[in-house]
């Protein structure tokens, strides 16, 4: 009952080592239409793909656009042995899940329980020796934007329907099961709509599920002591932790 929804197939696994291409350790049934209108799935990865989202020693981001919609690009690299070795037992050991299939998978499990969220697209990974040498995650574009550059923005009365949208989500979240145990503004999209805000989440590849319950346990306490000092910054807070008792 709890397994990440199916909606996606897992191609079949062969020996990868750079430059041969890599393996697809996700691939959603959209793939094919998508893949039609984009470069090379081996092609993807470069920092000089696509328009810069954020740049970091190891990882980056790019928005690259195509004539079936905008998609977002995600790549890990690990060039040296040092940082193979370093997180083998979570992301990059023969027998670990690298970091994009865990996302890929919790966007799944959130379109699962038609919660809007980009469609995950696809999940590439490079191996050398069995470890995770680069890893990249294709998904699609959503029209959302992240919490922490959306808040500063909003007048008063504006940022207090989005805490409580943010309040309101975590709670639903919580309720069906979900703990992202990576739960920043920076990952939680928010778009307005003429009806509400409306809030999704990305980068969780740290999630895990647990029943569903209205019951809090240690893991949904954590998301919200990681969260609430965020929106403390803003003063909403105890506007988004209210609103859960609302819903």
């Amino acid at each position: 009952m709890h397994q990440v929804a199916s909606d996606y197939t897992v191609a079949e696994r062969v020996s990868t080592r750079i430059p041969k291409p890599p393996r697809f350790e996700r691939a959603a049934i959209e793939w094919p239409w998508w893949s039609a209108a984009l470069p090379p799935a081996h092609e993807l990865w470069p920092r000089t793909t696509g328009v810069a989202v954020s740049d970091h020693r190891t990882s980056w981001v790019r928005r690259m656009p195509s004539s079936k919609g905008g998609v977002f690009v995600k790549t890990y690299e690990y060039t040296t042995w040092r940082s193979r070795l370093r997180d083998f037992a979570k992301r990059t050991g023969p027998l670990s899940t690298p970091r994009t299939v865990r996302e890929f998978d919790a966007l799944c499990w959130l379109r699962a329980n038609r919660i809007p969220a980009p469609t995950p697209l696809a999940a590439l990974v490079w191996r050398v020796a069995g470890f995770v040498s680069r890893t990249t995650l294709v998904t699609s574009a959503w029209p959302g934007t992240a919490a922490s550059e959306v808040l500063p923005s909003l007048a008063a009365a504006e940022r207090i329907d989005a805490a409580v949208a943010i309040g309101r989500f975590v709670y639903r979240l919580h309720e069906l099961g979900f703990r992202d145990r990576n739960l920043d503004l920076r990952n939680l999209l928010l778009l307005r709509t003429a009806a509400a805000w409306q809030v999704t989440k990305i980068d969780s590849p740290r999630f895990v599920l647990r029943p569903p319950s209205r019951d809090e346990d240690a893991l949904s306490r954590a998301d919200w002591q990681r969260l609430a000092p965020q929106l403390a910054v803003f003063g909403l807070d105890a506007v988004a932790r209210e609103a859960t008792s609302s819903t």
